[in-house]
């Protein structure tokens, strides 16, 4: 009975022996206020792990949730200038993921390669993705306006960790990975409604897709396991679509169906063997179907 008792408590020891080196491997990729001359810690850094996101996020953290979260870093920066500068760094559970969560929430923003493997620089927030970190850092309170404390600080976390990372398979099948098309990568319900939204209910069953909005229309590719699985996914889609007040006029075409949600928008959707293809014309004079054909024949070159 004793040697059963020192077992487990030397199992419970190991488990917050875990859990610490876990939080102090990602309190490691923040500098100290050695590393920033001049610089002083406010306050932090703090890491909130699992549900207590919630307590560090007002409204929002579900979509972390839904990518894979895994534990968040918090801390504020004041700088030579006394400006107060905020840090967050997000470790989800793989680079996927990190992708993921970094497309969703950027994909208004001008991406570029300045920080990470792929950032996101404005006036006011500097984020990047990489590795299976997401990166945030944004102002708290701003006096000089003419510094720049956060691309420094965005320059010392960036290099901190040391993995870029690998951008999605999926987009890899489709050379999705140019900075300037913006694509978003989803393998959930939340972040479609995000992107586009369809319903409440995950009515194509994702478990991984890509999206963009390549000028005059957005462009949705949803991945199954096989043709069969797309195919019912398809008839059930458009069933839950036929149900929908938002759409309307929903007929059948070859290898799929169209309609057209409520703002007028023409609906385009297809399968090709494990995919699901999804245009949304934003402007009433596109023509999908061309589309449609050319985006089916990059599917069926990957499938071969």
């Amino acid at each position: 009975m004793q040697q059963r008792l020192l077992l487990i408590a030397l199992m419970i020891i190991l488990v917050f022996l875990h859990a610490g080196l876990f939080a102090q491997e990602i309190v490691s990729l923040l500098p100290s206020a050695d590393e920033l001359p001049g610089w002083k810690i406010q306050q932090g850094p703090e890491v909130f792990e699992g549900d207590e996101l919630f307590d560090l996020i007002d409204g929002g953290a579900d979509i972390y949730f839904e990518y894979g979260f895994t534990r968040v870093v918090s801390i504020d920066y004041i700088d030579p200038f006394q400006n107060i500068t905020e840090a967050e760094i997000y470790e989800m559970k793989d680079a996927t993921a990190a992708y993921g969560i970094f497309s969703l929430t950027q994909q208004i923003s001008g991406w570029g390669t300045t920080y990470g493997k792929l950032a996101v620089v404005t006036d006011d927030y500097i984020a990047f993705w990489k590795d299976r970190y997401f990166v945030n850092i944004s102002w708290a309170s701003r006096r000089e306006v003419n510094s720049k404390p956060m691309e420094q600080l965005a320059g010392n976390i960036s290099e901190a960790i040391t993995e870029y990372g690998e951008y999605p398979d999926l987009m890899m099948a489709f050379n999705a990975v140019d900075p300037g098309k913006r694509a978003v990568f989803m393998n959930g319900n939340l972040a479609l409604s995000n992107f586009y939204y369809f319903d409440y209910k995950d009515i194509f069953e994702i478990s991984d897709a890509i999206a963009c909005t390549p000028g005059d229309h957005h462009r949705i590719i949803f991945r199954y396991q096989d043709a069969s699985e797309a195919l019912k996914v398809l008839s059930a889609a458009k069933q839950s679509m036929m149900g929908n007040k938002r759409f309307t006029d929903v007929s059948m075409v070859y290898q799929g169906y169209t309609c057209k949600d409520n703002k007028g928008n023409v609906i385009l959707v297809s399968q090709s063997g494990r995919y699901i293809i999804v245009l949304v014309a934003l402007d009433p004079a596109t023509s999908l179907t061309p589309i449609m054909e050319e985006v089916i024949l990059k599917v069926e070159a990957i499938q071969q």
